[in-house]
């Protein structure tokens, strides 16, 4: 077996069944776990893709979004612009050109030491384990993060809803449902037998720990999430990725499979409210960049697509072509398009004004008669 999978059976063998969020923890975090490594990007040897490894034009337009975020706390010298969930670095490396002018001090989360050895040749950051202490006003990205965190599960059954657990048959992992603890509160209502709601503690611990003072007199912060999920539960059963291929029984490779599900934002900014926080109602990537700029960019680079045509740089014209072409993938429904883009911030800070605008976009989409969004 996998180290990893050995010191879970370990575990399980001196205590029992454990939570899901813990095997979770365990299979993706511990030393060894699926994220000592980084395993983003195009390559045989990653497992899946993410928007900034699409196209550069990502990056540039969340620059635009992250300055907008800047302006709404009211524009404050110095700040500090901190990625969680860094990666390989891909993504801050294409945000900090368009960023430069706000001199901001800029901090890389990583809990992967291999991702941390990756992003310690980016220049001029600050890469951390843990979120640094709240001192300065801030900026906190976490792009394809939340989905990751440890979350417990439930399922529906004939007899009530139960936790599901992890044990031990022989020498496989299966599942072990539980009557969960009385008095606690889950984020949804099961309607039908075999149906799985998520309780995403390793989400609202992070958003505890980006507001360790949300009413208080510390500095204004805000947080903006990229993800996949929905407003009211976060959509289908956890699943996992490897080799670019969906997982579905993620209990059987634990440390070589990545483990995720779709993020309840309804939840999360129901949490953060009650403990005092503003949270915006979600908005899909698809009108986010295109109230960015996304069209725009578009148009300019067919110009030049045409230009190279005309000029006969036959080579040119077809890697631009290329270039349109994986970008669509950004506002794709079907693709990356249909991901959320959620922001939280202390009180009294504006809504940013390309969210407003991404709002009334998929408003007026969707009242011409456009597809719902999944």
């Amino acid at each position: 077996m996998h180290p990893v999978a050995d010191a879970i059976a370990e575990v399980i063998g001196l205590e029992g069944p454990i939570r899901f969020d813990r095997f979770m923890e365990m299979a993706l975090y511990a030393p060894g776990g699926y994220y000592d490594r980084p395993p983003v990007g195009p390559g045989p040897d990653a497992d899946f893709v993410t928007s900034p490894h699409v196209h550069p034009v990502f990056a540039q337009l969340l620059a635009e979004a992250i300055r907008d975020l800047h302006d709404a706390l009211g524009g404050p010298r110095p700040f500090e612009l901190i990625e969680v969930g860094a990666g390989d670095g891909t993504l801050l490396s294409g945000l900090l050109p368009g960023l430069d002018d706000l001199s901001p001090r800029v901090t890389a989360v990583e809990r992967s030491p291999g991702a941390r050895a990756s992003l310690s040749g980016i220049e001029g950051i600050d890469v951390r384990d843990t979120l640094p202490p709240p001192d300065l006003p801030a900026v906190m990205l976490a792009h394809e993060v939340l989905d990751n965190l440890p979350f417990r599960r439930f399922r529906a059954a004939a007899e009530g809803v139960r936790e599901i657990h992890v044990g031990r048959d022989a020498d496989r992992f299966v599942e072990v449902l539980v009557t969960p603890p009385v008095g606690l509160e889950l984020p949804g209502q099961a309607s039908s037998a075999g149906e799985e709601m998520v309780l995403p503690t390793g989400a609202l611990g992070f958003l505890a720990e980006a507001f360790p003072d949300p009413t208080g007199d510390g500095p204004p912060r805000a947080v903006l999430a990229i993800d996949y999920g929905g407003e009211r539960g976060g959509g289908g059963p956890s699943h996992g990725y490897a080799g670019h291929r969906l997982v579905e029984d993620v209990l059987q490779a634990p440390g070589t499979t990545d483990i995720t599900a779709g993020v309840d934002f309804g939840a999360l900014a129901e949490v953060a409210r009650g403990g005092g926080l503003q949270a915006f109602a979600t908005v899909f990537q698809r009108d986010a960049l295109t109230a960015l700029g996304f069209e725009t960019w578009m148009h300019t680079q067919l110009e030049r697509q045409q230009d190279l045509i005309r000029t006969g740089r036959g080579a040119g014209a077809v890697s631009a072509w290329g270039g349109r072409s994986r970008a669509s993938l950004l506002v794709d429904p079907a693709a990356l398009g249909r991901f959320r883009w959620f922001v939280v911030t202390t009180p009294g800070v504006p809504e940013p004004s390309w969210m407003r605008a991404a709002r009334a976009l998929g408003e007026r989409r969707l009242g011409s008669g456009s597809r719902a969004e999944p």
